[in-house]
C-alpha cells in the first residue's frame, strides 16, 4: 500500500519593511561588498525582520494558523521601530551571519515574539530554543573575514539608522530554497490592532 505523504512548505512570520529601509540597508550592503567581505547577500526586496520560523508545516495547517494569527495580531498596535547599526553572529572572532539592529519599541516587539510563540506553540508549533534577537540579515559570510575588517565597518555604521518606521503588519511567508536562492512569496498577511469578528 503506498503511503500518503502529506504536502508541507517552509515557512516563516515577519515584520515587513518599507521601501525607504530596504533603500538605505541596500546602500550599506552595497558598501560591505565593495570593501571585499566574500559573502552570499539576500536581496534588497527580500529584507525583513524574522518574528517567527516554523519550519516544515502541512499546507492543510494553514488556513488554522491565519485564524489564530490574525486573531492574536489584533491584540497588538503597531510597533514604531528603525533598522540600522550592525552586528555579527555568533561573534567576531567566528563570524557567519552580518546584520543590521533594529532599536525602538524592541521591549514590545519582544513581548509580542514571546506570546505569539506560545500561540504557535499550541498548534504543535516547536517553541523557540533561543532568545529572541530582532535582526536583519544582510550577509552570509563564505569565507572568513579577519576581525580588524568586521570591527572597522561595524564602527563605521555606528549612528547609521533608517528614520523610525510604523511596523503594523505580521506576514506569513513560504520559503522556497533552490540553486539559484531562497525565494519568499506572501501567503497571508495579519494586521496588528485590527480586532477580528467574533464569528470568523
Amino acid at each position: 500500500m503506498a503511503e500518503n505523504h502529506v504536502k508541507t512548505i517552509r515557512a516563516f512570520i515577519a515584520l515587513p519593511l518599507p521601501g525607504s529601509v530596504r533603500h538605505l540597508l541596500a546602500d550599506i550592503q552595497s558598501r560591505l561588498k565593495r570593501a571585499g567581505i566574500k559573502a552570499s547577500w539576500p536581496q534588497p526586496d527580500r529584507f525583513h525582520l524574522t518574528l517567527k520560523f516554523l519550519g516544515e508545516i502541512p499546507c492543510d495547517r494553514l488556513e488554522k494558523i491565519q485564524t489564530v494569527v490574525d486573531r492574536f495580531s489584533g491584540q497588538y498596535p503597531d510597533l514604531v521601530l528603525a533598522a540600522g547599526s550592525l552586528g555579527v553572529f555568533p561573534k567576531i572572532k567566528k563570524a557567519r551571519v552580518l546584520w543590521a539592529d533594529i532599536k525602538g519599541d524592541t521591549r514590545r516587539l519582544e513581548q509580542l515574539c514571546h506570546e505569539l510563540d506560545n500561540v504557535l506553540e499550541r498548534l504543535g508549533i516547536p517553541g523557540r530554543t533561543r532568545p529572541f534577537s530582532p535582526h536583519i540579515t544582510l550577509a552570509r559570510i563564505k569565507v572568513p573575514v579577519s576581525s580588524h575588517t568586521l570591527e572597522n565597518q561595524i564602527q563605521k555604521y555606528a549612528d547609521r539608522w533608517s528614520d523610525p518606521f510604523s511596523a503594523d503588519s505580521m506576514v506569513l511567508y513560504e520559503s522556497i530554497l533552490s540553486a539559484k536562492g531562497t525565494t519568499h512569496i506572501r501567503l497571508f498577511q495579519s494586521q496588528l490592532g485590527v480586532a477580528m469578528p467574533d464569528d470568523c
